[in-house]
């Protein structure tokens, strides 16, 4: 009974924390916003026009797509730990971290090992996203496919820190042969 009253206790608690935070978060940036006019904003009855449109047009879904990102990680992490039964289990262990690396380094540093076929890629803002995206979902798929073959948790834990291990190869591979200049913006991709 005392550990059900525990919970309740902390998600009461977490979820007023929660949302201090999502509030300090909309009022707070370039243009201080007091709490008063956040709370008018949502309503629909705000005065101040600028106001309006900041918290609306940026403040608001920045805020709101924290909230729901945050959310979809944890949930992501608990089935990852579920599944395999291990609380160390995450995307780092399966390798899909790695594979996203993987993406980005062939998006940026293959421009000059492979004579500039990515080069045009470089242009668009969303490439990189893509490429980790992309990179991330083929390693996915890979641990997925040799590991239909194995029934075991564990040994797809050992696939994953495997497949890890062969993409951390190939960026360091690709490092080696490319310039400063791809080297410097590899390094800050994020």
């Amino acid at each position: 009974m005392s550990n059900t009253k525990t919970y309740k206790r902390s998600f009461i608690l977490l979820s007023l924390l929660l949302m201090v935070c999502f509030f300090v978060n909309i009022s707070l940036g370039s243009v201080s916003i007091p709490t008063k006019a956040i709370f008018k904003s949502l309503i629909g009855s705000i005065d101040n026009e600028s106001w309006q449109y900041i918290i609306v047009n940026y403040r608001l879904p920045k805020a709101i797509t924290a909230i729901l990102v945050g959310s979809g990680l944890g949930i992501s992490g608990l089935l990852m730990q579920t599944l395999f039964r291990n609380p160390l289990a995450g995307p780092f262990v399966l390798g899909i971290s790695s594979g996203a690396s993987l993406g980005v380094a062939l998006l940026i540093l293959g421009s000059g090992i492979f004579g500039g076929i990515f080069t045009s890629l470089l242009i668009s803002k969303w490439s990189v996203v893509i490429a980790a995206s992309l990179g991330s979902f083929l390693v996915l798929l890979a641990v997925l496919t040799v590991s239909s073959k194995v029934r075991d948790t564990m040994a797809i834990l050992i696939i994953g820190l495997m497949f890890g291990s062969i993409t951390a190869a190939v960026v360091s591979v690709l490092s080696y042969f490319s310039s400063a200049e791809q080297l410097q913006q590899y390094i800050f991709w994020g």
